[in-house]
């Protein structure tokens, strides 16, 4: 003090009084700010509150006169403190009952939607009251005349179906977020929880797909409710809320309809109410996509049906041996270690064709979007991740259109005896099938462990484990090479999450609704066929991705497809 006091030439005392008087007018500037911030935060929260007290029929009962206007909040900044909470805890109160309000008539929407049959629902040409009568629901639903924003489209599809399992174990599946995204892993790539609003009520965000690069993803924002009806009767409805521009896909009271029949049956009507932008989808799939095929209630209660028996067969005590190895057959600890890896190969495909940010996939080359044969490329980087070998990884993935019924070509795929036909990197070996693991009723719900009988003798101690799985909306053939001593400890019953694998292989769906019931090659029928590959390019995992890598796979990728379209005699 003494210092500075004699280079200003000032008295110690004055210099002490400028340096008070300088914190005080900091302190006045930052309190100044703070008011004003605080002025700001008050106004925005009576605005939400106006917002949603307008958004609720009857008014709000706790939204009062409080003794001041908006303009006239006095200057006390405690006061403000106090007011900004008693109006986070309005707006809390006021969004509850706005929500709760919002699920009430959801509820009741998708049971009238659930239960009703014509005019609201049609019959197909199969007699089934399935087809939406969209005017019908207009009529009974004035809600539905609102106003959409350009581009949006409006489905809706109703399926039912008797599935195995508990109807319990089925509503905590769709109430655990986590769980219910790994159960519906082939149409939701990624869910997570936004808030839970109480024990039965969550808001919800999902991304949902369907393996193809040249179907956009889906993403929604949307709250999910359970609510029990009676004894063994439970309503799980999703509704969006309004038409945010965050995301360009909303529900409608959508949801299902558990049903007791016995203690490990359940019926579950499904119904599917979306509005959708599908202007970035191709015309060749808009067919497709906009049918209940995509992502319509068909799907999601086929994939219901197929998950639910894979479950049993997790479950069995004994299955016969012609589907199975003696050991796997008896011992269902190691029949679940298997299924266990199975479900985490298929996982690990669908999220590097879709690309979700969630799984860190990185876009490497840009595609149109409009162009049915772009290849998407993409790479992550695999560090510490026990359930992917260390290093770069690409993904490659396209999707073609094929003459020839699903069925066919995923009878062709999955078969060991014709896959010299279009499996290049089996160099020209022999298949033989080592182990087979049926998982469901359907034929071709499998798992294969297939050995390579190649000409090369170090390749010999090299193995493929791959899973077939089919219903009537799609079908995958996903597999990848793994090592005989990693396979031992999988088949012993061991940990199959430190399994290093890098799956490939293909999805398969039909290109659109059909009423043929034959498995002849039409001009009117035909499939999508997705063709992924994953390829470890590098041992660094932050290396640069090379022109030769890029190069490789679009090689690797257009003879196969080449290979495919000749094995099946196809006249391109």
């Amino acid at each position: 003090m003494m210092e500075l006091s004699n280079k200003l030439e000032l008295e110690p005392l004055q210099i002490k009084f400028w340096f008070q008087n300088r914190r005080t007018q900091i302190k006045n500037q930052d309190q100044h700010t703070e008011n004003l911030s605080l002025r700001a935060e008050n106004d925005k929260l009576r605005a939400e509150c106006v917002w949603l007290s307008e958004a609720i029929n009857n008014g709000c009962p706790n939204c009062g006169d409080h003794g001041f206007r908006l303009g006239e909040t006095p200057n006390n900044e405690q006061y403000l403190r106090l007011e900004n909470a008693r109006l986070q805890e309005e707006v809390v109160q006021i969004s509850r009952q706005y929500i709760s309000n919002v699920i009430r008539a959801a509820m009741y929407e998708l049971l009238q939607m659930a239960q009703m049959d014509e005019p609201l629902w049609l019959p197909n040409i199969d007699g089934v009251k399935n087809v939406f009568n969209e005017e019908e629901f207009k009529r009974k639903f004035p809600r539905g005349n609102e106003p959409k924003p350009n581009g949006i489209k409006t489905t809706a599809s109703r399926e039912s179906a008797l599935v195995t399992i508990n109807h319990i174990n089925l509503v905590e599946i769709f109430m655990d977020t986590n769980h219910w995204a790994r159960f519906f892993s082939s149409i939701v790539l990624t869910a997570r929880t936004m808030d839970v609003l109480d024990g039965s009520t969550k808001m919800i965000y999902a991304e949902f797909q369907v393996p193809s690069p040249q179907i956009p993803n889906r993403d929604c924002y949307f709250v999910r409710s359970c609510n029990k009806i009676v004894d063994g009767l439970w309503v799980i409805v999703d509704v969006s809320l309004d038409h945010t521009p965050i995301t360009r896909c909303w529900k409608r009271p959508s949801g299902c309809v558990i049903k007791q029949i016995s203690n490990d049956i359940s019926k579950v009507t499904w119904v599917e109410h979306i509005e959708a932008d599908d202007t970035l989808v191709h015309a060749f799939y808009k067919t497709f996509v906009n049918s209940s095929l995509a992502f319509g209630a068909k799907r999601w209660i086929s994939i219901l049906d197929r998950q639910c028996e894979r479950l049993a067969s997790a479950e069995a005590t004994n299955l016969p041996q012609r589907n199975i190895t003696h050991t796997l057959s008896t011992d269902k600890e190691r029949r679940k270690s298997v299924l266990k890896l199975g479900e985490r190969m298929i996982i690990d495909y669908i999220s590097g064709v879709s690309g979700a940010t969630t799984h860190q996939w990185t876009t490497f080359s840009t595609r149109s979007g409009y162009n049915t044969n772009d290849v998407q490329v993409m790479t992550r980087q695999s560090i510490n991740d026990p359930g992917r070998p260390r290093g770069l990884v690409l993904c490659a993935s396209t999707s073609i259109w094929l003459p020839v019924l699903p069925k066919l070509v995923f009878d062709f795929l999955r078969n060991e005896n014709t896959r010299g036909k279009w499996d290049i990197l089996s160099n020209g070996g022999t298949i033989q099938q080592v182990t087979h693991i049926a998982n469901g009723t359907e034929i071709g719900n499998s798992i294969s462990i297939l050995r390579v009988n190649s000409p090369n003798p170090a390749q010999n101690d090299m193995l493929i484990f791959q899973e077939s799985i089919t219903d009537p909306t799609g079908s995958f053939i996903v597999y990848a090479p793994i090592d005989i001593r990693a396979i031992d400890v999988v088949l012993c019953g061991g940990n199959p999450d430190g399994v290093p694998l890098l799956p490939s292989g293909f999805a398969i769906f039909p290109d659109g609704p059909s009423s043929s019931t034959n498995y002849e090659i039409s001009d009117y029928s035909g499939s999508f066929l997705t063709i992924a590959f994953q390829i470890l390019v590098h041992n660094v995992p932050t290396a640069n991705i090379s022109p030769q890598s890029i190069a490789s796979v679009n090689k690797l990728m257009f003879c196969t497809i080449d290979k495919i379209k000749n094995a099946l005699f196809l006249n391109f």
